[in-house]
């Protein structure tokens, strides 16, 4: 695991160390640099993790005409490895990026269909001064870009990019309402104008001044020949267990994040088959709401080494360097308590499991059902949801008995009960795309139109709402390859990345082996969501490895009780940093009068307006330290 960087094109004196120095965390361990005499500079911040001792990147094919660093791990490195020794390569070390080396010789631009991991992994092709960059199939390693003027810089992380006196800090107004929309901004745009992300997936070839961007592979959805249930659940096992196996390949031990629900705990299962102690962690919030014991209960029946880490009040003290490390707002101060948790993890080690990815292959978020329970009602008995018996039902049902059906652990309250109203009343008029969005955002468009101060209203759109690519597969697996191409990638792996990587801690991810993930979206939607079960063949795959309660268990999704927290000085106070009329005025987005009421309806306790107050204060904390330049810890 390292942190990646460079640029070609011109010169800038101290560049490259700048960079090296504010990516340190990424990769404390040592750095590498490669500089070539066509102006190519790249450089790298190794976390140590394969081949301890001379695994030192960058690496080379025999005639060093092939220039390899990464970010990530080749999980099937072994077995490549002896593959290229067969055809006649030498490798001078036994380091998963030295494959990536003696790989393009072989395979060319082509050597990516060969990798099984995570990476964002650059290689320099000396003769032909070409550089090329290759994001992993799922996104779990970021790399971003500036292309402009002649300049080319590339980095892990935006802030590495930043350090280039040539790139300027401005603020990319048309991310503002996708991330209120959905708390992130869709690839490729960033918070930065002229700076992107390269979508996962993607390689980018940079040669002669010129870049080209292009898909290596893509999810395929159909259905695969199994002749029986059980079938598939063998094979979805076998496959599991196998990248367990691939994912649990270091140098240096190995742990898991362990949250009680099915996906965490089939991972540490799959790890005590495979070693005799593992360390487990789990981190709760000491509210109504907390997993901790039954995170606590499984660990004691694994056998497990487990450690619990507390996210209270005080530590929203840490939000801005949070933020400083995401590189963008995210709208959600979860993003706390998994900083939290890898800081505590990384005390011990430097790798861990998690189980991110399941619940985007085999539908495990309570919107999936909700969704393809609408879709099959207004097929079935067409007007029964939007005009029919469900809408008037729903206006004429008190909060109190609505809210009992909530799956959300908060209270849905007038607002959410609103929401919900409108979602079912516009349905057949929407794209299932739009009906995705609709359904989970914070703030739909009457409400952002009305956040807006008067003359940034036209900033309210419905254009970044990424529409389905092809119309093939299920509808269930159209919904699912929406939030694999989305939300996925540029909320949920990112934020792992970003606080992980925040304190030098690789975090691996079983479910995202790509062979799974093309399992997955070939099975049936029966093998996924049958009935009120989620994850339907997950929960079978896993009967022989986790007490009946686990399997069965619903899942309670992972949320921060703000509202517990609301009160604290820690947290108002922040919020009279970021809320201020006088601050809101001076940012020019918002009507300050709009954040102002908003925030006092905060005394009614309903979820959505804690989650929207809380991403105006994200948002805001991010201008502040990369826009304004504030030291804000």
């Amino acid at each position: 695991m390292c942190g990646i960087f460079g640029f070609a094109g011109f010169e800038e004196d101290g560049l490259l160390d700048r960079m090296d120095k504010i990516l340190v965390h990424r990769g404390p361990d040592e750095r590498g640099r490669y500089c070539g005499a066509d102006r190519m500079s790249l450089g790298m911040r190794r976390l140590s993790i394969i081949d301890l001792q001379s695994g030192s990147q960058p690496l080379f094919n025999e005639d060093r005409s092939v220039v390899a660093f990464n970010n990530g791990e080749i999980y099937n490195y072994v077995e490549l490895i002896d593959e290229l020794t067969r055809k006649g390569h030498r490798f001078e070390t036994r380091s998963d990026t030295e494959v990536l080396a003696h790989g393009y010789e072989e395979w060319g631009d082509n050597f990516v269909d060969r990798l099984n991991g995570m990476f964002a992994a650059v290689i320099y092709d000396v003769g032909r001064k070409r550089l090329v960059l290759t994001r992993d199939r799922a996104g779990q390693k970021p790399v971003y870009y500036y292309h402009k003027d002649g300049r080319f810089i590339f980095a892990s992380e935006i802030k590495a990019i930043l350090e280039s006196r040539h790139v300027e800090r401005i603020p990319n107004e048309a991310a503002i309402d996708s991330y209120l929309g959905l708390r992130y901004t869709p690839q490729p745009q960033t918070f930065f104008k002229d700076v992107f992300v390269l979508p996962a997936a993607h390689r980018l070839v940079y040669m002669d001044g010129e870049v080209r961007i292009e898909r290596y592979w893509d999810v395929s959805l159909g259905e695969p020949a199994y002749s029986d249930d059980e079938e598939a659940i063998d094979a979805m096992e076998a496959l599991f267990m196998d990248s367990v196996r691939l994912t649990m390949r270091s140098d240096v031990p190995v742990g898991a994040y362990l949250s009680g629900g099915v996906d965490s705990s089939f991972i540490v299962a799959a790890m005590c088959r495979m070693s005799e102690k593992v360390q487990t962690y789990s981190i709760g919030f000491d509210s109504p709401i907390d997993e901790t014991g039954q995170a606590r209960q499984l660990a004691d029946h694994l056998g497990t080494n487990h450690t619990e880490i507390t996210c209270l009040p005080d530590d929203l003290n840490l939000l801005p360097k949070v933020v400083w490390h995401m590189d963008r707002p995210v709208g959600e101060p979860l993003i706390v308590a998994y900083y939290k948790l890898a800081e505590a993890t990384a005390r011990d080690l430097k790798v861990v499991l998690a189980g991110e990815g399941a619940d985007e292959l085999f539908a495990g978020y309570s919107f999936h059902k909700v969704i393809q329970w609408t879709e099959r009602y207004a097929r079935a008995i067409p007007g029964v949801v939007t005009s029919g018996l469900t809408v008037p039902a729903l206006r004429a049902t008190p909060v109190s008995l609505l809210n009992k059906f909530f799956v959300y652990p908060a209270f849905l309250g007038e607002k959410g009960k609103q929401r919900t109203v409108d979602y079912l009343a516009g349905y057949r008029k929407r794209t299932l795309a739009d009906n995705y969005v609709a359904l989970r955002t914070l703030w739909d468009e009457e409400d952002r139109r009305a956040l807006y101060a008067a003359d940034k209203k036209h900033l309210v759109s419905q254009d970044w709402i990424h529409q389905s690519r092809d119309g093939g597969g299920s509808f269930l697996d159209q919904l699912l390859k929406l939030q694999f191409d989305d939300w996925l990638q540029d909320f949920a792996l990112m934020r792992q990345d970003k606080n992980s990587m925040a304190h030098s801690l690789e975090l691996r991810l079983p479910f995202l082996d790509h062979r799974l993930i093309e399992f997955a979206f070939r099975l049936p939607g029966n093998l996924k969501v049958r009935g009120l079960k989620d994850k339907y063949i997950e929960r079978m795959a896993a009967r022989d490895y986790l007490p009946p309660e686990n399997t069965r268990r619903s899942k309670n999704p992972f949320y921060l009780p703000i509202e517990y927290f609301y009160g604290h000085k820690g947290l108002n106070d922040l919020m009279d940093y970021t809320l201020d009329e006088s601050r809101i005025k001076r940012r020019g987005y918002f009507d300050p009068a709009r954040v102002k009421t908003l925030r006092a309806r905060l005394d009614s306790g309903e979820f959505l307006y804690v989650k929207q107050i809380m991403s105006i204060v994200i948002l805001e904390l991010w201008h502040a330290i990369f826009i304004d330049r504030e030291q804000l810890w």
